[in-house]
């Protein structure tokens, strides 16, 4: 039997936006919990009983919950799941659906685990060990465990100076430090400001120690606190239960630690090949001239336009499904998507949750007719107040909102030959402080940050008023949903700050306030469903703001509304390293900012970087200046450069997509994914590996011509001029020449990189032959992987999967080679070999060119119909 020793560091309390994070001590004298009973063996683990022991400390922030189960369930050779549960299972987990996580039915346990499972019996505590190197990554044996109602703490050891990335969606470093050392996972409303919870929740770290990874995954969709703090994490948690995952795979690599939580939680989508091109959006397009203005810009530029996006401006006084019959009427828009696609372009618009509740607004009479919209405690509709002026909301969980929202997204998506969806809002967003009253309708009402200050306050305190008269609980529930004792750190403060309250209801009596992290990952979902349901057979495109554990395998995601300053483009970075980790792997930030003026310096910096975001667009808000690359030569110079690599490289951005959807890994991965064993890269949140093979040095400071990086160890040849590096110290800081159209871009020894011959549009770019870049390591070898489909559909009939090879100067195919509609091989292209003169293929011989660096051959005229040779001498 082991004591739990109650000697607790003490950490100081901060303030962030006023609210002071409770420090660790206050639950120091909880009494714990003792296994009480037998402790059974069930079909795939344990179960352990639970009973609170005798003692002070009880009711810290809640009711305590005296008997508990955990069941412990070796899922997988790599998956541990650890769950501790009210024995009268009162406390509302995660549902088991779709719109929060289906889990996996394990008959038995796995065999050959990868990690030990060890538990004390009072006070209950546990390990989970890496077997490997018997490194014990879990440890809550030295720490309370208290478990009330709305109330759960549990913490972990971890070492002093520990290497945690996760956790969010916030705005920080990508490595957590310990100086704001509390991350709160609640979805709020909240342009991006550095450390505060915004708009997704993913309760997911990956820690990398001793130069090995593992995962940690507390599923539980209520709001919380993460303390990351020297020596300890801690989770502070406002209700449900204490579900986690772990994930220990074998070779110990971030990658794989992706792969294995992607299992759980679902892989990402498999883009449409032309979702990879540029894409451009404007809040405050003025009308449709503006949007054609836009682009016909791109055009005259030759800037690359896949995809022109219209947000709320075209919608009568912003109700979705309606047009501004003055400045987007309805056959404009018509005629704007009839163009797009002529040109074999794109076009998407915006869809928010919230629905006028106005009589005369279609979507709300029919939606009040199915009773689909969510209720306050009372059983009235509950009402806030978005863009549209006084709102309803959509419950996702009612039985008939499928029906519903199937009838408006067809109708919409049919009416415009729309190529997909932008949801925003969908936290869901709401401008009064809970329920805006009862019996408003108004389309029109002012916004609360536009009056006088005197108004503001007022009208804050008439809502807290309002707020607090409805009563603090909902009927048959005696919790205090709305002033929980546990205050999270929620930037907003108030929980149901600029959201539902809390005590607003889905279907079967359930509280906002146990669903709320979920309201935007449910809607991903079923709109998905939509679109799939309008045409079966493509894949459907939906952006969305909000998000949770999964969301990836339903949408992608921009990271919300980012400024333009030097700080967010530099930020932005770590945050798209952070949701290829959470499996969202279509994801990108606003190109140049949305807030604020950018600067011809600052967007051309973007716009580098920004071409290669896997999801890329640039978008800004209307009381910003205009930022269309088009609009200053250097921007439009350096957007041109950029996207030429970005265009070249689709083969093997779509290859990337293809893994990501298949394996779970990201498009976009830190050097510390790459290379866990090199320290030197743990706080590299800058530059930037697509895949294996290419690496980005952006420039991220003003005025700056120049830029340092590191490079794993090997050979590296620049894009550009294939001159060569060659790394033998990955600590080494090399500075790279970056004027201000210049972004760096390396190509990784030991690639074979199938490439395309860049145009305006992505048809035209697939349209050229292929171009096998081999760009050789240090031995005279490389490999590389192409993946071919269709490009659109859902179910392929037939795709081509062709692995490369180079060696002793014979570059083999090999693989399946179903699809019979691929593009030939028209060039290949050797860099790092100098004594090349020939190439024979097919009895056919080639004299070799030495051009811009690299060893040629034109003209190969190669079918991918089957494997193939070419000898080189």
């Amino acid at each position: 039997m082991r004591t739990v020793s109650h000697i607790l560091v003490a950490v100081a309390a901060f303030s962030i936006s006023g609210v002071v994070a409770q420090n660790y001590d206050v639950s120091s004298s909880a009494p714990g919990y003792a296994i009480k009973g037998k402790v059974h063996k069930t079909r795939s683990g344990l179960e352990i009983p639970l009973e609170l022991n005798d003692g002070d400390g009880v009711d810290l922030y809640g009711k305590t919950i005296r008997d508990l189960v955990v069941n412990v369930d070796f899922e997988t050779a790599d998956r541990l799941h650890v769950k501790i549960g009210d024995k009268d299972e009162k406390q509302i987990p995660v549902p088991d659906h779709a719109y929060g996580l289906e889990r996996p039915k394990t008959r038995k346990p796995a065999k050959k685990l990868n990690y030990d499972f060890k538990y004390t019996e009072n006070p209950f505590g546990f390990q989970v060990i890496r077997k490997v190197d018997k490194e014990v990554i879990f440890d809550t044996s030295d720490y309370p465990l208290v478990f009330e109602d709305q109330y759960l703490e549990l913490s972990t050891a971890v070492p002093n100076d520990a290497n945690l990335y996760g956790i969010g969606e916030v705005t920080a470093p990508f490595r957590r430090n310990n100086e704001q050392n509390v991350t709160t996972v609640f979805a709020r409303d909240a342009g991006t400001p550095f450390y505060e919870n915004i708009y997704g929740a993913h309760p997911y770290y990956n820690e990398i120690r001793k130069g090995k990874a593992h995962g940690v995954f507390l599923l539980n969709a209520h709001g919380m606190d993460v303390f990351f703090s020297e020596g300890r994490v801690t989770y502070k948690v406002i209700g449900g239960v204490l579900e986690f995952y772990f994930f220990v795979p074998k070779d110990g690599k971030p990658n794989s630690v992706l792969e294995k939580y992607t299992d759980l939680v679902g892989k990402p989508f498999m883009p449409a090949m032309w979702m990879l091109g540029w894409h451009h959006c404007r809040y405050g397009f003025k009308n449709i001239s503006h949007v054609n203005w836009a682009v016909d810009g791109y055009a005259k530029a030759n800037i690359p336009l896949e995809t022109i996006w219209v947000d709320i401006d075209y919608m009568d006084h912003m109700k979705d499904f309606t047009f501004d019959e003055i400045n987007f009427p309805e056959e404009s828009m018509v005629a704007l998507s009839e163009k797009m696609h002529a040109n074999n372009q794109r076009m998407i618009t915006m869809v928010d949750p919230a629905l006028s509740n106005n009589d005369s607004y279609l979507p709300y009479e029919h939606g009040k007719e199915m009773d689909v919209f969510m209720k306050n405690s009372d059983g009235s509709e509950y009402i806030g107040q978005v863009w549209p002026g006084f709102t309803v909301f959509p419950d996702w969980w009612h039985p008939n909102v499928t029906e519903y929202w199937d009838y408006w997204i067809i109708d919409w998506m049919k009416k415009l030959d729309l190529d997909g969806l932008w949801i925003d809002m969908n936290e869901p967003a709401s401008f009064c402080l809970g329920s805006c009253g009862d019996g408003k309708a108004n389309t029109d009402p002012p916004l609360q940050w536009e009056l006088p200050e005197e108004d503001q306050i007022r009208i804050h305190a008439e809502e807290e008023a309002a707020l607090k008269a409805r009563g603090v609980s909902i009927p048959g529930d005696d919790r205090n949903l709305l002033y929980p004792n546990y205050a999270i750190n929620s930037g907003g403060g108030n929980l149901s700050e600029r959201t539902a309250p809390m005590t607003s209801l889905h279907h079967g009596g359930i509280s906002h306030y146990d669903y709320h992290n979920l309201y935007g990952h449910a809607e991903c979902s079923l709109t998905r469903n939509s679109l799939l349901k309008y045409k079966p057979d493509e894949r459907p495109f939906i952006l969305t703001r909000s998000s949770f554990s999964g969301s990836g395998q339903y949408v992608g995601h921009w990271t919300g509304d980012n400024h333009s300053s030097w700080a967010k483009l530099k930020n932005s970075i770590a945050e798209i390293f952070n949701f290829q980790m959470f499996g969202i792997a279509y994801s990108g930030a606003d190109v140049c900012g949305f807030f604020d003026n950018a600067t011809e310096t600052l967007c051309t910096r973007w716009m580098e970087i920004g071409a290669f975001y896997p999801f890329a667009r640039n978008h800004n808000t209307l009381v910003a200046s205009h930022q269309e690359p088009f609009l200053w030569e250097r921007t439009a110079e350096a957007s041109r450069r950029a996207l030429a690599v970005r265009y070249a490289l689709l083969p093997y951005y779509y290859t990337l997509f293809e893994e990501a959807h298949r394996v779970g890994t990201g498009v976009w991965r830190p050097l510390i994914f790459a290379h866990p064993e090199v320290d030197a890269f743990l706080d590299n949140d800058v530059q930037t590996l697509v895949g294996t093979d290419i690496l980005l040095t952006p420039v991220v400071e003003e005025n700056a011509t120049s830029v340092e990086g590191q490079f794993p160890e090997g050979i590296w040849y620049d894009w550009y001029t294939y001159e060569s590096h060659v790394s033998t110290s990955p600590e080494e800081k090399v500075t790279l020449e970056a004027e201000m159209e210049h972004i760096p871009v390396h190509i990784r020894g030991g690639a074979i990189l199938p490439l395309k011959t860049p145009a305006y549009l992505v048809k035209d770019t697939y349209a050229s032959p292929y171009t096998l870049l081999v760009a050789l390591d240090q031995d005279g070898e490389a490999e590389g992987r192409l993946y071919i489909d269709d490009q659109h559909s859902v179910q392929q009939p037939a795709t081509s999967d062709i692995t490369f090879s180079y060696k002793r100067g014979v570059l083999r195919a090999k693989g399946k080679f179903d699809y019979a509609d691929a593009e030939k091989v028209g060039t290949i292209k050797i860099v790092g070999a100098d004594d090349l003169t020939t190439a024979s293929y097919n009895g056919k011989k080639f004299d070799l060119e030495s051009k811009d660096g690299a060893i040629v051959l034109e003209g190969a005229d190669i079918e991918l119909t089957c494997g193939f040779t070419v000898k080189f001498r």
